[in-house]
């Protein structure tokens, strides 16, 4: 058989010809829905791969409110964290599997530092806290960050991230504004944003690693990616009240301004002991993207293996 170039591309092609063992999504676009409906009425699994709390982002560029179809239509489904496996169960009798975010094996291996390292950047007069991530969207607390920068002038804060939102997810704040005030403040640096691989080097050599979210729908559902690069740079972490971390090694959970700092504080006044060290390098071995294929594989077999 020899198709042409149109039909290699088509939906009714990759799904006639290709006869695909299941499908995986992750985000719900609205215009992949009628793919989904085909995928059920050929009797191919489709497996979602929920990533984050979609619905409640206040702009959905993707379309609004497609996750429940995406739903509907799969045969099973996972998601990051305990709170969206609550929030969406009861939409389907599928199953959803509980699987966190992790860490990508190669960066995890370029991130390493040793315990001399740890102790070694301690003992540099000048301490520093880090951020990285995504600086605009609503749900970062530029309350926290203001009294952090303003309560410690001994302490340098280097933020890494955009700042400024792309045009089709403007949640209409003026995020600019808010940077150039801070940028007065001498211990604070805006560095914007960088690429992934460059970011390797800032998180080896500063002190504590900070996750200033704002607490609602979205950040109880997410699992931050930022926990596990930090501490993949064995970097303790003080983040506000995001249920699905609490319990990792090494993270300290805030509930106000005045804790945060307090946490940052004490974080600084001692390297990270050696067996904290080792607890939380054995964690970062446990949660790498292998580990993460690995447990999608099992839900994804089992999942064909209910429909054969």
């Amino acid at each position: 058989m020899n198709p042409q170039a149109d039909d290699i591309v088509s939906e009714d092609y990759l799904l006639n010809e290709w006869k695909p063992d299941y499908v995986r999504s992750h985000n719900p676009v609205g215009s992949y829905i009628d793919f989904l409906k085909k995928c059920c009425d050929l009797h191919i699994p489709h497996l979602y791969d929920q990533m984050d709390y979609w619905d409640g982002f206040p702009v959905q560029p993707w379309g609004e409110c497609t996750e429940d179809d995406y739903i509907k239509y799969a045969a099973a489904n996972m998601t990051i964290s305990n709170w969206l496996v609550n929030k969406n169960s009861e939409k389907t009798n599928a199953s959803f599997a509980m699987i966190p975010n992790a860490i990508k094996n190669t960066f995890a291996e370029e991130l390493a530092v040793s315990y001399d390292e740890v102790v070694y950047r301690h003992s540099k007069s000048r301490k520093t806290v880090i951020y990285s991530g995504a600086i605009w969207p609503e749900w970062f607390d530029w309350d926290i960050m203001s009294f952090l920068i303003q309560s410690r002038p001994e302490y340098d804060f280097l933020m890494i991230g955009a700042y400024e939102p792309s045009s089709d997810e403007d949640d209409g704040r003026n995020v600019r504004n808010i940077v150039a005030n801070l940028k007065q403040y001498s211990n604070v640096e805006f560095l914007g944003q960088i690429s992934h691989r460059e970011l390797i080097p800032y998180l080896r050599k500063c002190n504590v690693a900070i996750i200033p979210f704002v607490v609602n729908d979205v950040t109880e559902a997410c699992s931050p990616l930022k926990c596990f690069e930090y501490l993949g740079a064995s970097l303790p972490v003080v983040t506000t009240a995001l249920p699905e971390i609490k319990d990792y090694p090494m993270v300290f959970t805030a509930h106000s301004k005045e804790e945060f700092l307090q946490f940052i504080d004490t974080l600084l006044t001692a390297p990270m002991s050696s067996d904290d060290y080792k607890q939380v390098s054995a964690f970062i071995d446990n949660n790498t993207w292998k580990a993460r294929s690995n447990e999608l594989d099992v839900v994804a077999n089992a999942m064909i293996q209910m429909g054969e």
